[in-house]
């Protein structure tokens, strides 16, 4: 492990060791990372993720952490925080590292008259994530704009150019999480608004105080469970389950939305996992339907635990 150490930070002198994963997850539960990195330019990482093959180095790359529970134990390996900035906007498009927070993106559509991402107002997480997990929400979702993008696959370290078609986005998925090749950039189609900016200022702030009034305050990861269907969604069948208020040691099932699980400030990641399989079992028993985590609930080696 020393060893490791001492040729990351031979090469990426900002390496810290054994950085609490709470401190960078909106649950804020997790153990430490052995290492860790923030990450600030994109053409970085092919190089990181290449010398940490070499040594052997299991390695997780994350973005905000607004859809991911770290496990208790931390992660046995090197953590890559992506918090890569730049946006250029053309004509019709603008092309973004996949690092940018998606709230970033948005006001600066704004500041420049672009539609529609106004939509996205209150959409936590990067534009990464937004593409790995077909985010969306006020009727959009990112397979309905995404263009093209730049991935890189781990495995050879080669780059390429993708289209949309290359994603096969479903409801909260895409080809990224089982292909295991990672976003660097993406394209976003993007158009001048008919509206003024005073009036995409407008809908900006009403999107943001729509989510204020119907989502809980407090440590979480936002809708914890897809949604079955759009007559059957989760906040609905667990309330209807008679959820709502229900604790596991630190964590609680929301009393505003019964989709939101809560750190009250105690939980750690085994108390949310427990009442994730409690609600899970509520709602089978109930409605004969089995709720699948939107979350990415992460083991000490990174893995995805299916709950």
């Amino acid at each position: 492990m020393k060893k490791s150490f001492t040729e990351l930070e031979k090469r990426f002198q900002n390496i810290i060791k054994n950085e609490p994963l709470k401190n960078h997850c909106t649950f804020q539960v997790g153990g430490k990372a052995d290492y860790f990195y923030i990450l600030k330019d994109i053409k970085e990482l092919p190089k990181l993720i290449k010398l940490a093959k070499s040594l052997r180095l299991p390695y997780l790359l994350i973005g905000r952490g607004s859809n991911l529970l770290f496990s208790d134990k931390g992660f046995r390996g090197l953590v890559i925080k992506n918090e890569t900035s730049e946006i250029k906007f053309y004509k019709n498009s603008a092309t973004i590292d996949s690092g940018v927070i998606v709230s970033k993106l948005v006001n600066e559509c704004m500041k420049n008259g672009l539609s529609p991402l106004e939509k996205w107002a209150g959409l936590p997480g990067t534009v990464g994530a937004a593409v790995y997990g077909n985010a969306g929400c006020n009727g959009l979702e990112t397979k309905d704009i995404l263009y093209s993008a730049k991935i890189l696959n781990p495995k050879t370290g080669k780059i390429r150019d993708v289209k949309n078609k290359y994603f096969q986005f479903k409801y909260r998925s895409s080809k990224l999480k089982k292909s295991h090749k990672i976003l660097l950039s993406a394209t976003f189609s993007v158009k001048k608004s008919k509206l003024s900016k005073e009036e995409i200022s407008e809908i900006v702030k009403k999107s943001h105080q729509s989510r204020l009034e119907k989502q809980p305050l407090g440590l979480s990861s936002g809708s914890f469970f897809k949604n079955p269907s759009l007559k059957n969604p989760a906040g609905m069948l667990i309330d209807k389950s008679g959820l709502k208020g229900k604790k596991t040691g630190g964590a609680i099932v929301s009393e505003k939305h019964a989709n939101f699980l809560l750190n009250t400030g105690k939980a750690t990641a085994k108390d949310i996992i427990s009442l994730a399989r409690l609600v899970q079992r509520e709602v089978k028993k109930r409605f004969k339907v089995t709720l699948t985590p939107e979350v990415q609930i992460l083991s000490d080696k990174g893995k995805i635990i299916t709950l």
